[in-house]
């Protein structure tokens, strides 16, 4: 039996551009510069979630391995570009390295290791460019070693600048063959909906330092210490959209299932929110799991002989029903359904979910979520061995 999908549909805001501009250096001319093995990965990665319409909808431009007067050009025109409403996002992975003064240099494709004030690009250079830029929104994010420095020695900072650096100035920073540890954890945090501690939809710049630093205490591998900085900042800065995840109401006879299930979900990059895994102790539960159900991409009803009669589980319902959120039933029982419940929810069509054919079971699911066109509202481990 199909599914009745109804497609949720919310008036967007008119935005001002978002220009983000991705620069990696993996390779080197100078031999006696180590190339590197993940940058590129870290690139992609950021492409596909800042060029993705339903998170950021970044006009987005990337250059890998580029020399340093292409380097200086696409700062250059980036900042021209902006105007005051607009957002700059500026992102490097490479190779950091430091003066006598405690200048940070960041290293691209023709740089050479004798002469690090002629071909690096010292961080003032791109502080410079954006002073004389229009624009007053500014995010900086830099995964290479000794980053904490990126502001050592400027000559003055603009307006409205937030920044993360992957470790202090005397750090080093590492990766892996799949990227920087610090951007994947970037990365990661980014794709679920984790980060979005208040379930209200977007993902601010404290939201996003205090998920980093939780990852950092818990990933045994980094031992370095990211900084979050900011400059004339009046507020919390909204850098991205959370991903809108499958909410999962269901009783807890179906715990196995639905953890599978989410896994499931999960795998095909589609976040879930299940109550156990996400409300805490101390939550305001009900307030959290309304915040979360209207937020929701999709309502995955797991329908058991149990659900039905849950007052928990019959308020999601109706929430979700409410906020107008499509509502998936998936039936994973053979159940006998009562007169109110088909009157009130009885055009959602429902899936018999066959757990003996999980698989195709599941592909129908995901099918369906990924057909789905949700109109957004859109508002201003492996070991390293190589180091940044």
């Amino acid at each position: 039996m199909g599914i009745d999908i109804e497609v949720q549909e919310t008036e967007a805001e008119i935005i001002s551009n978002k220009y983000a501009l991705l620069i990696g250096v993996q390779d080197f001319e100078d031999k006696k510069i180590p190339s590197l093995r993940g940058v590129i990965k870290d690139i992609e990665k950021f492409n596909q979630i800042l060029s993705d319409p339903t998170f950021s909808k970044f006009k987005v431009n990337t250059l890998i391995n580029p020399a340093l007067v292409e380097s200086r050009k696409a700062i250059s025109e980036i900042s021209l570009n902006a105007n005051e409403n607009d957002v700059v996002f500026f992102y490097y992975s490479g190779h950091g390295l430091l003066d006598n003064h405690r200048s940070l240099f960041l290293l691209y494709r023709d740089s050479e290791s004798d002469f690090k004030d002629a071909t690096c690009m010292e961080s003032e250079y791109i502080l410079s460019q954006f002073r004389k830029s229009k624009c007053k929104n500014f995010i900086i994010i830099i995964d290479a070693c000794h980053s904490g420095a990126f502001f050592n020695n400027n000559r003055g900072l603009p307006n409205g600048l937030v920044a993360l650096t992957a470790c202090d100035e005397s750090q080093t920073t590492y990766e892996t063959l799949e990227g920087g540890i610090f951007s994947n954890i970037l990365i990661k945090g980014l794709k679920s909906d984790y980060i979005d501690a208040n379930r209200d939809g977007i993902i601010t710049f404290s939201e996003l330092f205090e998920y980093i630093i939780e990852q950092i205490k818990l990933n045994t591998t980094y031992s370095s210490t990211p900084k979050k900085w900011e400059w004339n900042v009046d507020k919390d800065i909204y850098l991205f959209s959370s991903p809108r995840p499958v909410f999962i109401s269901y009783q807890r006879k179906q715990k196995e299932l639905v953890k599978r299930i989410s896994k499931t979900l999960q795998k095909e990059d589609i976040s879930t929110f299940v109550d156990q895994e996400k409300i805490r102790i101390g939550d305001n539960w009900r307030e959290l799991l309304e915040k979360s159900i209207k937020n929701s991409r999709v309502f995955l009803y797991v329908m058991d002989n149990d659900i039905l009669f849950s007052d928990v589980a019959n308020w999601e319902l109706e929430t979700a029903h409410n906020f107008n959120v499509p509502i998936l039933p998936i039936m994973v029982e053979e159940i006998k359904v009562h007169a109110m419940f088909e009157k009130i929810y009885g055009h959602y069509n429902r899936l018999v979910f066959d757990n003996e054919d999980f698989d195709n079971s599941m592909q129908i699911i995901i099918d369906h979520i990924k057909s789905l066109r949700v109109k957004q509202k859109i508002t201003n481990t492996e070991v390293p061995k190589i180091s940044r």
